[in-house]
C-alpha cells in the first residue's frame, strides 16, 4: 500500500508504520519539489538579483580629491548613485566673506531632486564647479585649487 497520509503544505507522502513506499511516490514526491522549488526560484517578486545584493552590502562610496582651480570638474563613476554630499575638509559648511557673500563648502545632491548648491549629479557622474564671482551672493566652492573635498555617494 503507498502512503496513507501526506504533508500539509506539498503533499508529499508522509508514510506510516503499515504503508508500504512505491517507487511511484518518490517519483511523484520529486515531481511536487521539483515543480514548487522551481517556481520558487524564478520567482523575481521574492528574489534580489546580484546586482541588489551588491547595493545592500555597498549601499555607499567614498573619495576624496584634491581642487585644480578649474571652473568645472567632471569625475566619472563607477555606478549608479542616487544621491551625495559633498564638503571641503577643514572648513564649516558655510562662511561669509569679507564682503558679506556666502562661500558654500558643503552640498547634497540628488539625481531627482537637485542640488543645494551647483553640483550635478548624473547616472554615471557627478559635477563640481567653482565660482570666481558670487550669483546672488553665493560662491560655490567646490574645485579650490589645493582645496580638499571628500564626496559620499549613494546608491
Amino acid at each position: 500500500m503507498a502512503s496513507t497520509s501526506y504533508t500539509n503544505h506539498l503533499g508529499l507522502c508522509a508514510w506510516e508504520g503499515a504503508d508500504r513506499p512505491k517507487r511511484m511516490d518518490f517519483v511523484n514526491d520529486n515531481a511536487i519539489i521539483d515543480e514548487k522549488l522551481g517556481e520558487h526560484l524564478i520567482n523575481s517578486n521574492i528574489h534580489v538579483t546580484a546586482e541588489e545584493k551588491i547595493q545592500f552590502l555597498n549601499p555607499y562610496t567614498v573619495f576624496s580629491y584634491a581642487g585644480d582651480g578649474a571652473k568645472t570638474k567632471t569625475f566619472t563613476l563607477d555606478g549608479s548613485y542616487t544621491f551625495a554630499i559633498i564638503f571641503q575638509k577643514f572648513y564649516p559648511p558655510v562662511e561669509l566673506d569679507t564682503n558679506g557673500n556666502v562661500i558654500s563648502h558643503f552640498s547634497i545632491v540628488g539625481r531627482v531632486f537637485g542640488s543645494s548648491s551647483s553640483v550635478t549629479l548624473t547616472s554615471n557622474s557627478i559635477v563640481v564647479t567653482q565660482d570666481s564671482e558670487p550669483t546672488d551672493g553665493v560662491i560655490n566652492n567646490f574645485n579650490e585649487e589645493q582645496g580638499q573635498y571628500v564626496v559620499v555617494l549613494f546608491k
